[in-house]
């Protein structure tokens, strides 16, 4: 499924990818490309490595996770960085996103029956919302859009799938998405 691969990459662009700990916008603890970390246990359940690329041990985890839960929320990521902080390796980063991705792309395919069978570009477009927005955000926010994807109106779609919050790149590329699925889907 080569669509998720191009969806990793294109996340990573514009959700940014932080390899250490930081709060985000809403004073969560994050780390990688969005990956809430709720409490120490979850910090404590993944990957990181210390400074040297050694992994890192629990209390070093723990140590970096209550530093930075310490600090003000929603600084600029490098704000968080510190000599001695945790970090993933890309590789890491990859995994969790991937994870994501696969389960938001089940999700999609629950709700719509057709959905294997979507142009690739229709499935990227919908994975970016899904992304950003939750299964919930996306589906019951966005009713005129989700009609047009059951029909698979890719035209219209590109209509409706406008967020407030993504910059205009983002949102452009979005739309584009649709649009590209609309080509495809004549050819």
């Amino acid at each position: 499924m080569a669509y998720l691969d191009d969806s990793l990459a294109h996340l990573e662009y514009f959700e940014n990818s932080i390899a250490w700990m930081y709060r985000d916008t809403r004073g969560f603890v994050t780390v990688g490309v969005g990956e809430m970390l709720a409490n120490a246990a979850r910090a404590q359940s993944i990957a990181f490595v210390d400074a040297s690329n050694q992994v890192a041990g629990p209390s070093a985890i723990l140590a970096d996770y209550n530093r930075v839960l310490a600090l003000a929320p929603a600084k600029v990521p490098s704000f968080y960085r510190a000599a001695n902080s945790v970090v993933l390796p890309q590789s890491e980063i990859d995994s969790l996103l991937m994870n994501h991705l696969n389960f938001f792309d089940r999700q999609l395919g629950q709700q719509f029956a057709n959905f294997a069978g979507f142009p690739d570009a229709a499935k990227l477009g919908l994975l970016d919302m899904i992304f950003n927005l939750g299964a919930t955000g996306l589906f019951k926010g966005y009713p005129t859009l989700m009609g047009y994807v059951q029909k698979q109106s890719w035209t219209a779609a590109a209509g409706e799938c406008h967020r407030n919050g993504p910059n205009a790149e983002r949102n452009e590329w979005t739309r584009q998405q649709f649009l590209d699925a609309a080509t495809a889907a004549k050819g």
